[in-house]
């Protein structure tokens, strides 16, 4: 998923660096891992300490596992050998947490966008974050850090290793193809891709900036192996995907706010597809995201027969752009 802001501004940021500000920030505690094919992955512990609080929090919740749920599920418990007094302070920060900020999305939720960018630029005193959180976050910080941040950061950073090195497999035929898809050029600079131990349900969000930010969870068991990798090229395209939302918008014209969700589907089929294509070409047999999960028949199977009719002959190279897009309109107005 991703947060939408407008395309001119957007494009524009592809023009400049996308890397960690240079103005002096407060209580920096971040990592970066690898840059590979213009995605440079951190392990940001202000970032994991707010995403494991905020999964805490949501566990406690009777909708704690389901579609309601806006957090992912802790991959492990979080059950230490706290003090008393660490027991005291942790706790409260989860019930801050519970109270203050579980309830907005992580994406889409009032503030939390530049609650995340705050974090990522290391800067506790911003108006975003505001004196209560940055309490918390400043009081919890020596806890997390003792017993959690060690294992946290070590899987992060194990799962960052493993992705790059198959970014390194195939990323150039991989992001020839989505450029061809797309038809946009791949990124001049590097985008950010924050890794967390624990992340919101979908398992990875996107705001598309400018900068572009994605956020990726490490401990989703769906993240795990080439479908991981997908997943990371999926949030990344969400930036890639805007000309094309555009113009699938036009077409449909006044019926396009009933169809708001389409382009994401389209979205999940050209990309998995290309990851798809890229490994088969290595003799790799793979099964897209949308399908491996039952994503597409459990949310979207209203589309699936325009998407596959349309959009599969394009990703093949038999129709053109215009022309999946023609042929999905018509297919929605039958």
């Amino acid at each position: 998923m991703r947060k939408a802001q407008p395309l001119a501004g957007i494009l524009a940021a592809l023009l400049v660096t996308t890397g960690t500000p240079s103005t002096p920030v407060r209580g920096r505690q971040t990592g970066e891992i690898a840059t590979v094919s213009s995605l440079q992955f951190h392990s940001d512990f202000w970032m994991n300490l707010h995403h494991v609080l905020y999964a805490a929090a949501w566990s406690n919740r009777p909708q704690a596992g389901t579609l309601r749920a806006l957090a992912g599920a802790l991959p492990a418990p979080l059950d230490p050998p706290f003090t008393d007094e660490e027991r005291s302070t942790w706790r409260a920060a989860v019930e801050y947490y519970d109270r203050e900020l579980a309830g907005r999305d992580l994406l889409f939720g009032r503030g939390m966008m530049s609650v995340k960018d705050a974090l990522v630029a290391g800067d506790l005193s911003r108006d975003a974050i505001g004196p209560d959180l940055q309490r918390i976050l400043e009081s919890t910080a020596p806890i997390y850090r003792r017993y959690f941040w060690p294992t946290h950061d070590r899987a992060n950073r194990q799962w960052t290793n493993a992705t790059v090195e198959q970014v390194k497999m195939v990323g150039p035929d991989l992001i020839s193809r989505l450029e061809k898809f797309y038809g946009v050029g791949w990124f001049p600079e590097p985008v950010r891709v924050d890794v967390v131990w624990v992340g919101n349900r979908q398992g990875a969000y996107t705001t598309d900036g400018p900068p572009p930010h994605v956020t990726i969870s490490s401990g989703d068991p769906d993240n795990s192996g080439w479908t991981g990798l997908e997943i990371v090229f999926h949030e990344v395209s969400h930036v890639l995907v805007l000309p094309l939302q555009n113009e699938l918008e036009t077409a449909i014209g006044p019926q396009a706010r009933t169809h708001g969700v389409l382009w994401h589907v389209i979205q999940f089929y050209v990309t998995g597809s290309a990851v798809q294509q890229t490994l088969k070409a290595r003799s790799i047999d793979y099964v897209p995201y949308m399908y491996s999960t039952g994503l597409f028949d459990r949310a979207w199977s209203r589309y699936r027969a325009a998407v596959e009719a349309n959009w599969g002959p394009y990703v093949q190279g038999t129709v053109t752009r215009a022309e999946a897009i023609a042929g999905t309109v018509r297919d929605l107005r039958r």
